[in-house]
């Protein structure tokens, strides 16, 4: 069994105890480390406005049956094509394989616009 002997002054710093053999061990309270705080609590990062600035591609996927490449080419103004993915429902938007968002086709004046309804 350890003993905890008296230190001389210069000798190991207080709360330290010294057993026999003459190795300094730290106290429980010097042995603790403080845990990192959770994501949770993280402020989040700043960002300049120079990188708010910077433009990022944005993907809406419509899933289309047995949609070829000749379809494509065949496409007449005012045409419509069958999407597997019910009216109404929102679309995944998505950057860089991440899912942002949530989103609906709309039709602005001559142009088909995407509207965020909810983040992801």
């Amino acid at each position: 069994m350890a003993t905890t002997h008296a230190t001389p002054a210069g000798g190991s710093p207080p709360g330290e105890r010294v057993p026999a053999g003459g190795v300094a061990q730290p106290s429980a309270g010097q042995a603790l480390v403080p845990a990192p705080r959770p994501l949770e609590e993280e402020e989040p990062p700043v960002v300049s406005a120079a990188v708010a600035r910077l433009p990022v591609e944005l993907d809406v996927a419509v899933p289309v049956r047995q949609f070829r490449v000749r379809n494509l080419l065949a496409l007449e103004p005012d045409q419509l094509i069958e999407s597997q993915w019910s009216h109404g429902n929102d679309l995944p938007l998505a950057a860089g394989g991440v899912q942002l968002a949530w989103s609906e086709f709309e039709v602005v004046d001559t142009r088909l616009a995407v509207r965020v309804t909810r983040l992801a």
